[in-house]
C-alpha cells in the first residue's frame, strides 16, 4: 500500500515562503524560524506533520533546498521507515547516497542522534575551489527552547545570541565547538537545527560556545 502523502499545498508559493525563511535563518544565525506550509494532519499544532517520522520542519527544508541534483543521506531510521523513503522519492527524487561525504544534505532523525557517530562521520566541509560544496546538516532535536545552552557571535548577529539546541550528545556538541577552530574558512560545514514546525541554523562562519547560564 502507497505511503504517499500530500506536500505543500502550492508547491511554487509555499517553496518560495520556506526558502526565505530558511535563508533569514542561515542570514541571522541562532534565529528561531517557523515553517508552517505542510498541512497540519496529525492536530499537533507544535509538532505539525512531516513524511512518516521526519519532523514538519526537516520535511520542509528538504522539499524547498533539495532536489534531484543534491545527493542526500539519511539517518538509519529515516532509512528504515518506510513513509519517508517513499515521499521523498516521489517528492523530491533527491537520490539517497550511502556516504555521508558524497552528500549535500545528511539529515539526522531525533532518534538516531545519539547514536551517530558525529566526530568521525565524514562529512564533506567542500574544497577551496568550491568551498559551497560541503555537506549542509539537518538535526532533528527534542526541543529549540531548553536543553544545551550556546551563545553565538560572528556575521549576521549584532553582538551575541543566546540558543537552546534541546538534549544534543556528547560528540555532536563537541563537533560544533571543534569546527570553528579548524583553520579551514571558507571551507565548513553549515547546520540546521529543526524541532517540530522550527528551525535555528548555525553556518560555517558563527563562533559558538557554551552558555554559563542562561
Amino acid at each position: 500500500m502507497s505511503m504517499i502523502s500530500p506536500a505543500f499545498s502550492d508547491a511554487v508559493h509555499d517553496s518560495q515562503i520556506c526558502f526565505r525563511r530558511l535563508l533569514k535563518a542561515m542570514s541571522e544565525p541562532g534565529e528561531c524560524v517557523g515553517l508552517d506550509r505542510i498541512n497540519d494532519r496529525s492536530n499537533n499544532h507544535e509538532n505539525g506533520s512531516g513524511f512518516g517520522i521526519m519532523m514538519s520542519a526537516c520535511t520542509q527544508t528538504l522539499l524547498t533546498l533539495a532536489d534531484n541534483s543534491t545527493p542526500l543521506w539519511l539517518s538509519p531510521s529515516f532509512i528504515q521507515d518506510k513513509a519517508v523513503m517513499e515521499n521523498l522519492t516521489f517528492h523530491i527524487s533527491a537520490p539517497i547516497i550511502q556516504t555521508a561525504g558524497s552528500a549535500a544534505f545528511a539529515a539526522v532523525s531525533h532518534q538516531d542522534s545519539v547514536t551517530t557517530p558525529w566526530l568521525t562521520l565524514p562529512l564533506c566541509i567542500g574544497n577551496e575551489e568550491y568551498p559551497d560544496r560541503s555537506t549542509t546538516v539537518i538535526v532533528e532535536t527534542d526541543s529549540l527552547s531548553c536543553g544545551v545552552a550556546l551563545t553565538l557571535t560572528g556575521p549576521g548577529i549584532e553582538k551575541a545570541r543566546d540558543i537552546h539546541l534541546g538534549q544534543l550528545p556528547d560528540d555532536l556538541l563537541n563537533l560544533l565547538l571543534q569546527r570553528q577552530h579548524l583553520p579551514s574558512f571558507p571551507l565548513g560545514l553549515d547546520f540546521i537545527f529543526v524541532s517540530g514546525q522550527h528551525v535555528i541554523a548555525i553556518p560555517r562562519s558563527t563562533l559558538l560556545e557554551i552558555s554559563p547560564c542562561m
